[in-house]
């Protein structure tokens, strides 16, 4: 069964010397062969602490990482814009890549940036990251300075919708993903989330917002973080690893536009945060309740992996990487999933989204 992950920080650890064939990463090119992962959304990342006027520069670098990545290897993955470019990798026996920006700044507030985004294959964009822009509010905004999404931000939508862009929700505060439901003409995605009623943190989907996304037509995509899939865990490691997570923030602010640096910043954290560890993973069972409870109250049409493999310090127990997605499967299959509801699971519920807004 082929798989479809909606995204990965991969690239961020490749600007720091790494490279797709790095077996040490969550993500490598061995691996994703191993897995049959079909599909996989490859994230280029821009900090909230990029300057202004060097965040759009920061993105356009690090997509040019991912090209030059994947043009390595033509005969096992190629990069593609739109469904019937997956078709054919499939059928040719290749992986398919598709471009992300994660975090709006990227934009730098200007639409023709938009634009030359999508010009340069991008076709998905995560509204934004850890830190409110000018446009639209995050998840982690206790204060926001306006009602989730600004008038620019309305254009933003609309500038998506008739580029033919996906639109992901993923970090945004509830009310900005409630405007960009009311405005939105296209399906819309959340890439990388947890259902906010199993474990209440801030970055987690509300019931509510993923039965929207599943009626816009878009799809959910279960993050494998444990911190955000345990809130128990999520309240703990918040405390215990409080010095680490500040180190991180600081190298990340002081490497600028520095990709390479942002890149190391984030591996020295991983490693910092390893030696916090006791050895007790978050069992995989946790990660299959959420899907449960997102199929549960979104349908079988709504939900698909969005692992957030290489931007996460830590991974469920049985799950060390890409690997490991046929385990899940065979987890769910055990729980009574039809090959039918895996299929789409795995598989045609994004590329539904991806035909429909991308073509």
């Amino acid at each position: 069964m082929k798989i479809c992950d909606l995204h990965c920080d991969s690239a961020m650890i490749w600007q720091a010397g790494s490279s797709l064939e790095d077996t040490t990463l969550h993500v490598s090119l061995p691996y994703l062969e191993e897995a049959n992962i079909g599909l996989q959304v490859f994230a280029a990342y821009v900090p909230a602490s990029v300057p202004q006027g060097r965040r759009f520069e920061f993105a356009g670098r690090m997509i040019d990482c991912i090209e030059q990545q994947i043009a390595r290897h033509p005969d096992r993955i190629v990069i593609c814009r739109d469904s019937g470019e997956v078709e054919t990798a499939s059928q040719q026996g290749k992986i398919a890549a598709l471009l992300a920006v994660e975090n709006g700044d990227a934009i730098e507030g200007d639409l023709r940036k938009l634009q030359r985004l999508y010009e340069m294959g991008v076709r998905l964009m995560t509204l934004v990251h850890s830190k409110s822009n000018e446009w639209v509010i995050s998840c982690s905004d206790e204060q926001p300075r306006f009602d989730g999404l600004s008038a620019f931000g309305e254009q933003v939508v609309a500038a998506m919708n008739e580029l033919g862009m996906i639109i992901d929700v993923s970090h945004a505060h509830d009310r900005a993903v409630e405007r960009v439901l009311a405005g939105s003409t296209t399906p819309i995605v959340a890439s990388h989330s947890g259902m906010y009623s199993i474990s209440p943190v801030p970055r987690n989907l509300n019931d509510d917002l993923a039965r929207a996304i599943a009626d816009s037509g878009g799809v959910v995509g279960t993050i494998f973080l444990p911190a955000f899939l345990d809130h128990t865990r999520w309240k703990s490691e918040n405390e215990r690893n409080r010095k680490i997570f500040a180190e991180l923030d600081r190298r990340t602010a002081a490497a600028g536009a520095d990709g390479g640096e942002v890149g190391r910043a984030w591996r020295s954290f991983v490693g910092d945060f390893q030696e916090t560890k006791d050895g007790d993973r978050m069992p995989l069972e946790k990660l299959l309740q959420h899907i449960d409870h997102l199929v549960g109250i979104a349908g079988e049409d709504h939900a698909a992996f969005g692992s957030d493999f290489d931007g996460i310090p830590e991974t469920p127990a049985e799950l060390d990487d890409c690997r490991a997605f046929p385990t899940i499967v065979e987890r769910l299959r055990r729980r009574g999933y039809s090959e039918q509801r895996l299929e789409k699971i795995c598989w045609s519920n994004f590329l539904r989204v991806l035909e429909t807004v991308c073509g």
